[in-house]
């Protein structure tokens, strides 16, 4: 991932943040902002293994907020079903913007040691 990349995952996980921090309260509005971020990374990175990551990142970070929220670890103001109906896109999103963070650290370290 170059400079460019690092600044784009960047700038995306300061807007999730944001709106997140913003639009809380209107969860069908945070969704479909969560979506457009989702497409527009995916159209950014979108390599098999980015669709995997995204992917498992949706469904089992997901699953694992709902089965910490059922045995009563915490809740969410405004659920669908246990967990917010945006949360699955944070998720996609989250886990691929942090894999991007970790592949660019790493190739710099490498570099650095070389």
């Amino acid at each position: 991932m170059n400079k460019k990349d690092l600044v784009f995952a960047l700038s995306i996980y300061v807007l999730c943040v944001l709106l997140s921090g913003f639009f809380w309260s209107k969860p069908f509005l945070l969704t479909l902002c969560y979506f457009a971020i989702s497409v527009i990374i995916l159209l950014r990175w979108h390599s098999k293994r980015d669709f995997f990551y995204y992917f498992a990142g949706f469904i089992l970070g997901s699953l694992g907020e709902a089965f910490a929220i059922y045995l009563g670890a915490w809740e969410y103001s405004k659920p669908f079903y246990l967990i917010p109906i945006w949360l699955p896109f944070v998720w996609g999103c989250a886990i691929l913007i942090i894999i991007k963070l970790c592949d660019t650290l790493i190739v710099k370290q490498g570099q650095a040691n070389k």
